[in-house]
């Protein structure tokens, strides 16, 4: 008679498999599962239940995209619900909806056998709650520099970040995938928004990669709003050349209807500063003659640009305009005579800022990365180098 398992290493491995098919069975298809070697994700907000997904694969793929609650997620591991692209695609876009306002969501993308990394994004409440957000700018050519500036805005507890421009050097395939792959970090942490710079030239590449809030112009998002609560955000197209009179009077035209709104805050992005001591870059005296009065009238909370590749805090006629430059593109000095307003001005440091929403004020603050002399990339601390505070008063808004 033959004893079963008599040979003790037989024993052993026979359990062994018993093990792996059992698993097998209970986790189908988990052995076959590849790293993520796409690029991407990325999300944008469309409205307080809607958001968009977003990858490039490297050729035509169906996409599934798993989703849930954060806080489910981080309890038991699950994503419950998903959605298909309904064609293969190698640029994807999924249109998420039916989604609960002011939640922070944790999702994934399977193409094929790949899975990416988890990553997140946050939908917009109806109502007001404190929110913070980044913002950053012009970070083409030194994409080594924007993912160190990725990778520190990626560690932030923000529920958004609005790029205002310049994300590549020029509207190719290679640049785009530097963007997109370098900024990895940032864009799997947060949802993401952007304005439209001077080197993205007007391309359609940029308004096929990013679906961005009803706007209009080009794809109806050359430029755009969103409501944050009662909180608006406004993203508007500075590049005149491309924009014409026809193009500036349409967005002149919906931009004075849209801030004639009411909302607790208002914050205006764009590329290209009306103020700046840049001396090369200067301000846009057109555009300064055209917006100005209209923020003020509308009671603007502050604006954002960029464009300029350095940090620069001014103020003109008590409305404060912050630009940010510092995201990796090559700095550039600020000029010894200081523009009119300016209140404080930083050359050399890769930075972005970090704008902390509360029911009564509003608190910018300049995050500086890393200071570039001569060539020589040094890592600072984070401390910020300028915070700002802005009154709900102070800003002209007259919500009770």
């Amino acid at each position: 008679m033959v004893k079963p398992f008599g040979d003790p290493k037989a024993a052993f491995l026979a359990l062994a498999l018993l093990f792996a098919f059992g698993m097998a069975a209970v986790q189908p298809g988990r052995a076959e599962l590849q790293p993520w070697t796409e690029l991407g994700p990325w999300s944008s907000p469309l409205s307080a239940a809607e958001v968009a997904i977003s990858w490039q694969a490297k050729g035509p793929a169906l996409g599934i995209v798993r989703y849930g609650a954060s806080a489910d997620w981080q309890k038991t591991g699950e994503l419950p619900y998903s959605v298909a692209t309904p064609e293969p695609a190698e640029l994807a876009h999924v249109t998420i909806s039916g989604l609960i306002p002011g939640t922070r969501y944790a999702y994934r993308v399977k193409l094929g056998a790949e899975v990416s990394p988890i990553s997140y994004f946050f939908t917009p409440p109806e109502k007001f709650q404190p929110f913070t957000f980044l913002v950053y700018g012009d970070t083409r050519t030194n994409y080594d520099r924007h993912a160190m500036v990725a990778e520190r805005m990626a560690k932030e507890s923000a529920e958004f970040v609005v790029h205002v421009g310049d994300l590549i050097e020029s509207p190719t395939q290679a640049e785009w995938h530097a963007f997109l792959k370098s900024g990895e970090p940032l864009l799997r942490a947060m949802s993401f928004l952007c304005v439209i710079g001077n080197h993205e030239r007007n391309s359609r590449t940029y308004y096929d990669l990013f679906t961005l809030p009803q706007g209009g112009g080009r794809a109806g998002e050359e430029w755009w709003a969103l409501f944050w609560g009662d909180v608006l955000l406004v993203g508007l197209d500075s590049n005149l050349g491309y924009l014409k009179f026809t193009g500036l009077k349409e967005q002149m035209d919906w931009l004075k209807e849209l801030l004639s709104q009411e909302a607790r805050y208002k914050f205006v992005f764009f590329h290209h500063p009306l103020f700046s001591s840049d001396p090369y870059y200067g301000g846009n005296e057109s555009l300064a003659k055209l917006w100005h009065r209209v923020f003020l009238e509308a009671g603007v909370t502050a604006v954002f640009c960029g464009h300029c590749h350095n940090y620069e805090h001014l103020v003109r006629d008590g409305l404060h305009y912050f630009v940010t430059g510092g995201g990796g593109a090559p700095l550039s000095p600020l000029s010894d005579t200081r523009s009119e307003g300016s209140v404080l001005g930083i050359e050399n440091v890769l930075h972005y800022l970090r704008v902390s929403v509360s029911e009564g004020k509003v608190v910018v603050e300049m995050v500086p990365v890393a200071e570039v002399q001569a060539g020589e990339v040094t890592v600072l601390s984070g401390a910020p180098m300028e915070t700002t505070e802005l009154s709900k008063t102070a800003c002209g808004v007259g919500i009770p």
